[in-house]
């Protein structure tokens, strides 16, 4: 059978045709076939299957197949539409096993999708139903995997070889890796031992298993060398209140100017104890903060604080009753001067 997306459909693939006449519905004189997606001509009012014209013409153009003086092609006719519409036609795929009947109109679509058609393995070249070609693809011995660790392409014949060959390989890598490790960490290791000796060689870095030969007691201030000056000029520091969260990495002799004003330095307070940061605090440390943190603390201890705040408020206490009595004499004091003044301007006027 030819496909229907060639020439034109076989009579035999025809299964119901009631109150149909197939013989108003062949191409004329060229496949002789029922018409597949037709056209006309103009002048005749022929109907031919679409590809059958396009090969004809190719050879001879504007030749009609009946004659006429020219070729026009035009849309095919209502009639012969509706009846090509009442046919119900077998899938061109019936020897491959497919049952289906599908009226004219739905049978290009359905051909196109159907599971019975053959297709060619990718691999094997192996003619395979479309519905089988899954099936086919996952066992196929042909067909390329790739795994899934480290996607190396094998054939599923190969598998176990391959997969001893990809572990050997991976043991002899894990082998070197660990090998260049060891000697990353003996490296490092020379390195911060040079470094080390450097620093002692300068004087920035005393020897401690030396220092006891030493008496300290007998130890005598002198300058240090301008080499031992420069090189500590050169070195940065990290901040010490770095884990409170500063990040600020100064040199060497501005470091101490830095952290007398950081304001990750941490101030404990002055009740509770809490170490606080010089920095705007995210959480106020109110009174009722402070006395919950002494609680948590030291449950027994918080009355001596309390005793603490009460002498304090007292104290204060007094203190405001000693500069109110203060305020108070001073402003006696100020409306005498004011009343003498006043005599003395008007013994003036008289």
């Amino acid at each position: 059978m030819k496909s229907t997306n060639e020439l034109g459909l076989v009579t035999e693939r025809v299964q119901v045709s009631t109150q149909v006449d197939l013989s108003e519905l062949v191409c004329s004189t060229i496949c002789e076939n029922i018409l597949w997606k037709p056209v006309s001509c103009q002048q005749c009012e022929t109907h031919f299957c679409s590809t059958c014209i396009r090969q004809w013409l190719i050879k001879r153009p504007n030749q009609c197949p009946i004659r006429c003086d020219t070729f026009i092609e035009r849309p095919c006719s209502k009639f012969i539409a509706r009846q090509l519409a009442k046919l119900q036609i077998a899938c061109i795929h019936q020897p491959n096993g497919c049952k289906e009947i599908i009226p004219y109109e739905a049978l290009e679509k359905h051909e196109m999708m159907c599971g019975y058609q053959l297709v060619k393995c990718t691999a094997c070249e192996m003619e395979i139903l479309q519905r089988n070609l899954s099936e086919h693809q996952s066992q196929c011995s042909l067909i390329p995997q790739t795994t899934a660790d480290c996607k190396i392409l094998y054939q599923r014949d190969d598998t176990f070889e391959r997969r001893s060959d990809i572990n050997s390989i991976r043991e002899e890598l894990r082998q070197e890796c660990r090998y260049e490790i060891q000697q990353l960490k003996q490296e490092v290791r020379q390195a911060q031992n040079d470094q080390i000796t450097l620093l002692t060689s300068l004087g920035i870095v005393t020897d401690n298993n030396n220092h006891g030969t030493k008496n300290c007691e007998n130890f005598d201030g002198i300058p240090i060398s301008n080499r031992t000056t420069n090189g500590l000029a050169r070195l940065r520091v990290r901040c010490s209140y770095a884990p409170n969260g500063c990040r600020v990495i100064s040199y060497y002799p501005d470091l101490e100017r830095h952290e007398e004003t950081c304001e990750y330095e941490m101030i404990p307070c002055v009740l509770c104890e809490l170490p606080l940061s010089k920095r705007p605090p995210i959480i106020e440390h109110t009174q009722r903060a402070c006395f919950e943190h002494m609680h948590d603390k030291n449950p027994a201890g918080i009355q001596k604080q309390f005793m603490i705040l009460f002498n304090a408020m007292e104290e204060t206490k007094a203190e405001n009753h000693r500069l109110e009595s203060t305020i108070r004499n001073m402003q006696t004091d100020l409306q005498k001067l004011n009343l003498i003044l006043e005599k003395d301007n008007t013994t003036t006027k008289k």
